[in-house]
């Protein structure tokens, strides 16, 4: 059973919201919504949730919209669109100002190995006894070498190409330029004191193997970039036995955030004596590395967001079209599903001849669409039982074009254009509207072709009953290097007879009182 949950990262105002399907779920400062935020920056009705079922293959999923407020919904940094809503996954960032929350999935498949729970000893209330606060934005002298250190680490963080690298790639960058012996990249999970060790240098664990650090010093971290010294420690108190028990002598916490996003916190402690200038240095050094790593996790948590907006869009659009070929196809109860037929078997074409991925899609949308043109052929016509006239079929004959035309003003469409178009020509020249022979007939075209003839003999028409499949496919054989491209053709005939036949069954014949 799904159990998904909104909850405030430690110390921001500390609040959890569990999403009971199926919503919807009202956000805003309404006492009337199910997720109260009482802040004057919050809109009476600012958001809502609501859960989608899976569907086919794809799992259900909680998604967020904004309902045109004022102060606006952000989801990783990035603003929605008012009314656009968008599907959320586990561990996204919702900030509904002054509000952050984690979008938290309690079944996702977690490493839970490396949540630990923070316990550095007992702790007093003076949580600033022993903690000074860094301003990393302070110019620092830094030796030849540190400089040259940095230098390779702003190169290895940028070369990392996903999170986990990029979290590795920080902390053996603090390690090597700060000379630190213990660095540890970690994240909150949002529940209690217990954070996730995403990446570390070096051994921050006691000896049974429990991962330790300071929780005063983590949670004045969310204030800013901190340092620690064990013997500042002893004569104030708060951390004294944490890094005492740890046999540290100094540590540095900084936030890893750009543009008020959180990624995680940079830890490091060392066993060594460390004086003031040094530490500043040191503390300086690993805040310019965590500003290189958060740079590139806001850079790849943008591109994410762009590529959901636009999965979302394609998603969007393909029903639509799906809507549309649906009630064309549905106009004949002869051509019910014939779209989608010559779609599955256009698609079963180019997987067998071996093309790569984003031409198989565009094959499939190309089955799809290949008719849209018969829209502008009268039903008297494109419907007539009897034989076509020379002037009524020059009428549907017209068809490619004109769906080539109607396709062109979307600039989605362009790649399958060549396909609507070509789909009736012919390998020898006969074929129309352009009367186009062999190669100078597109790829889409050729295999349209094909896919289209293929569905058209084995579906019942108002003039003749199906054909059964061996002999269509004895047909298609002959015509082979006359009507059809002979590699192609090739290609359709070696596919398993039982896949071709599986998509013909989805076609319902119509009743003979019909």
């Amino acid at each position: 059973m799904p159990d998904f949950w909104l909850i405030s990262p430690p110390g921001n105002k500390d609040v959890k919201f569990q999403l009971v399907q199926p919503g919807p779920l009202s956000i805003g400062r309404e006492t009337s919504c199910s997720i109260v935020l009482a802040d004057r920056s919050v809109s009476r009705q600012h958001a809502s949730l609501q859960w989608t079922p899976p569907i086919n293959q794809e799992p259900g999923s909680w998604r967020v919209t904004d309902l045109g407020s004022a102060g606006g919904t952000f989801v990783n940094g990035v603003k929605l669109q008012a009314a656009r809503s968008l599907a959320l996954c586990h561990g996204d960032q919702i900030e509904i100002a002054p509000w952050n929350f984690d979008f938290i999935d309690q079944q996702s498949p977690v490493n839970m190995s490396r949540t630990v729970v923070m316990s550095g000893g007992k702790e007093n209330s003076q949580e600033n006894s022993n903690i000074e606060r860094v301003n990393l934005s302070a110019p620092a002298v830094f030796a030849h070498n540190q400089l040259l250190l940095l230098l390779e680490s702003e190169e290895a963080i940028h070369k990392a190409m996903d999170e986990s690298s990029v979290y590795q790639a920080l902390v053996n960058a603090a390690a090597k330029s700060t000379q630190f012996e213990n660095v540890a990249f970690v994240r909150s999970t949002g529940e209690g004191e217990a954070v996730e060790v995403l990446a570390q240098v070096g051994n921050i664990q006691d000896p049974s193997g429990k991962t330790r650090m300071s929780r005063t010093m983590l949670r004045q971290a969310r204030q800013g970039p901190v340092v620690a010294k064990a013997n500042e420690a002893m004569a104030g108190g708060g951390i004294a036995m944490s890094l005492q028990g740890m046999d540290v002598r100094c540590a540095i916490c900084i936030p890893v955030e750009l543009s008020g996003m959180r990624f995680g916190f940079l830890y490091l402690d060392d066993r060594k004596q460390c004086d003031d200038a040094t530490l500043t240095i040191t503390a300086s050094v690993a805040g310019s590395v965590a500003r290189m790593a958060a740079q590139n996790l806001g850079n790849q948590q943008r591109v994410r967001m762009e590529q959901r907006f636009a999965m979302e869009q394609q998603l969007m659009f393909e029903g639509i079209m799906q809507v549309l070929i649906s009630l064309f196809d549905a106009r004949d109860r002869y051509t019910a599903g014939h779209s989608e037929r010559v779609a599955a078997f256009s698609k079963l074409i180019a997987e067998a001849a071996n093309l790569d991925a984003e031409m198989i899609k565009r094959t499939h949308m190309c089955g799809m669409l290949h008719d849209i043109g018969k829209l502008g052929v009268p039903e008297s016509v494109l419907f007539k039982p009897t034989r076509l006239t020379e002037d009524e079929f020059a009428q549907i004959a017209k068809h490619p074009e004109t769906g080539h035309k109607c396709l062109s003003h979307s600039s989605r469409l362009n790649d399958v254009l060549p396909g609507v178009i070509d789909h009736h020509e012919k390998w020898d020249g006969t074929g129309y509207p352009h009367k186009l022979v062999g190669d100078n007939i597109s790829v889409l075209g050729r295999i349209l072709c094909i896919a289209d003839a293929f569905d058209a003999m084995t579906s019942t028409r108002a003039y003749r009953p199906a054909i059964e499949v061996g002999k269509v496919l004895a047909e298609i054989e002959k015509s082979l290097g006359s009507h059809f491209d002979p590699e192609f053709g090739k290609v359709f005939l070696s596919i398993p007879r039982v896949k071709l036949e599986e998509i013909i069954a989805t076609n319902i014949k119509p009743k003979a009182s019909e």
